[in-house]
């Protein structure tokens, strides 16, 4: 990995924060998404920059990555959006996490859990998730009055929060997305017929959050918005963002070639005159190159991947991944490698541990590529995981 490396300027998420914060409706909250490791930022740096610019809630997909920002001091609200086990939960609620309950028989083991009197709290606040459309997780809204007696046999489980996830907000989808509100309004009717109600409602994710600031109500979940992104093109310029993400690279080798010269696995590229090329150590095993796979979006979205695929059977390839150095667009020639990619840099005057910027989704990049940190103008610190993941403490509590 040396000689690769990502910048994450902390300011930048504290201003789309306060972008976020600006446009709330009266009474609303925004939780901060930080799963993933912040979207490959790194969670606890980001969780710090926003705590200190006052957020006061935090959300999680896994209960490991609570721990770990209880473990670095992240104080407040932290969600728990995912399921959980209950091997799980001795340990989240020592670190008093707030979980998310979606099927009913978690509730009587939580409960029984809970109960144990070696825990030294007895009490788990808890979420309760509404499947209004995702077809993911979640009550059903036909379960209400099943989900409000199972609730109230449990003298150890308190319910805080209720929430339900947008499945088409990214698409606008207006229709769609109404048809989950409701669904979702309904069953809160329902739970408060039947005695039971939340504290906090939340609904919107970064999408709805822009297209509907009425459906704000306790809580907004960010985390896309944070790292710089819209949720699609048809939000562009909504808010004034930053992105904090910058992925580098060094020369570690440079040599002349005349023209004709085949390059990399395959030999797809051949250099059309006398050239440069350039070795960086970056490959597809840090994510460079690499892009999640999504359905076409529409016709237009289709042929652009059918026109791709197609010219690539006579060896043109389209859209082939590009970087920037010293102010220049350089493309890659050839294939990506595992850890080693060539680019060809024409005659441009360059040379051995010069910095190239490249195009690295935060979503793929390898987690063991080190971060620097950067804020008011000054490098705070790097981690590096040597492990490929964040170290856990199982022996924490709040004591």
């Amino acid at each position: 990995m040396s000689g690769t490396w990502i910048e994450v300027d902390l300011d930048a998420v504290v201003g789309n924060y306060q972008e976020v914060i600006k446009h709330l409706h009266p009474g609303a909250r925004c939780m901060a998404v930080v799963k993933a490791d912040a979207y490959g930022l790194g969670a606890i740096e980001v969780a710090h920059a926003l705590a200190r610019a006052g957020c006061e809630a935090f959300a999680v997909t896994r209960v490991e990555e609570g721990l770990i920002l209880r473990e670095q001091g992240i104080e407040g609200l932290i969600l728990v959006l995912g399921p959980t086990s209950k091997e799980e939960w001795p340990r989240a609620i020592a670190a008093q996490l707030q979980l998310t309950i979606s099927a009913l028989s978690s509730i009587a083991d939580l409960d029984e859990v809970c109960s144990d009197p070696e825990l030294e709290f007895q009490q788990v606040q808890v979420h309760l998730k509404i499947e209004t459309g995702m077809g993911r997780t979640g009550f059903q809204p036909v379960e209400m009055d099943a989900l409000a007696i199972a609730l109230a046999k449990a003298s150890h489980v308190q319910v805080v929060g209720i929430y339900t996830h947008f499945a088409r907000a990214a698409q606008r989808d207006r229709r769609y997305s109404l048809g989950q509100y409701e669904r979702f309004r309904a069953s809160i009717a329902r739970l408060e017929e039947l005695g039971i109600s939340p504290v906090w409602k939340h609904v919107c994710n970064s999408a709805a959050f822009l297209d509907y600031p009425e459906w704000h109500h306790d809580f907004v979940r960010i985390g896309t918005l944070l790292i710089g992104h819209y949720p699609g093109q048809g939000f562009s310029g909504k808010l004034n963002l930053s992105d904090p993400w910058v992925a580098k690279s060094r020369i570690v080798h440079l040599r002349t070639v005349p023209k004709g010269t085949d390059v990399g696995y395959q030999s797809i590229y051949r250099t059309k005159a006398i050239t440069q090329l350039a070795v960086l150590p970056v490959g597809y095993a840090d994510g460079f190159g690499l892009a999640p796979h999504f359905a076409p979006q529409g016709w237009i979205d289709f042929l652009k991947i059918v026109l791709k695929n197609f010219a690539a059977l006579f060896g043109i390839f389209l859209g082939q991944e590009r970087v920037d150095l010293k102010g220049r667009r350089v493309r890659v020639a050839g294939k990506i490698g595992m850890q080693l990619t060539v680019i060809d840099v024409g005659m441009l005057d360059c040379a051995l541990g010069d910095e190239v910027q490249i195009p690295l989704r935060r979503t793929v990049a390898n987690p063991r590529i080190p971060r620097r940190y950067r804020q008011e103008g000054q490098m705070l610190s790097e981690r590096i995981m040597k492990e490929g993941v964040l170290p856990v403490n199982p022996e924490y509590s709040l004591q």
